[in-house]
């Protein structure tokens, strides 16, 4: 992984998610900004707006408390300067209908919040290594 600040979007309303995420990317030796958007109506917006640009990797909760993540999905791989954005979707469900509608709509992760501390940081921790490697594999491809 290069040295280089990544600037991830975590699109989640869990207070405890957002902390159990941000703690998983400080056992790691990535080193990143966050942008933290609690409500589905602000990560719509901030889509729509455009007032999120650049953004390395997003993680996504499918079910926001006022709307769905699978929406925003849509609306991101819409978005001309967003479409190429790595994302992994994130859920406490076990609906193979998630899963499948998640990866329809373009994500490029699917991920099964764990329920046990050690596993969620683990695989939170993994899911974004896999993004960033992706997204930094298909930068490099593009040059």
């Amino acid at each position: 992984m290069d040295s280089r600040l990544f600037e991830i979007v975590l699109i989640e309303d869990n207070p405890a998610d957002v902390y159990l995420v941000q703690e998983a990317l400080r056992t790691t030796e990535i080193r990143c900004n966050w942008t933290v958007l609690p409500t589905y109506e602000q990560a719509l917006e901030a889509v729509l707006t455009g007032s999120i640009k650049q953004v390395d990797a997003m993680l996504l909760d499918v079910n926001l408390r006022t709307g769905s993540g699978l929406d925003i999905l849509s609306t991101v791989r819409q978005s001309p300067t967003m479409k190429d954005t790595a994302i992994a979707v994130l859920t406490s469900s076990d609906s193979p209908r998630d899963r499948e509608s998640a990866m329809t709509l373009g994500a490029d992760i699917f991920v099964r919040k764990p329920t046990s501390l050690d596993e969620f940081l683990h695989v939170i921790s993994s899911a974004v290594m896999t993004l960033l490697t992706r997204r930094s594999a298909a930068a490099s491809h593009a040059e």
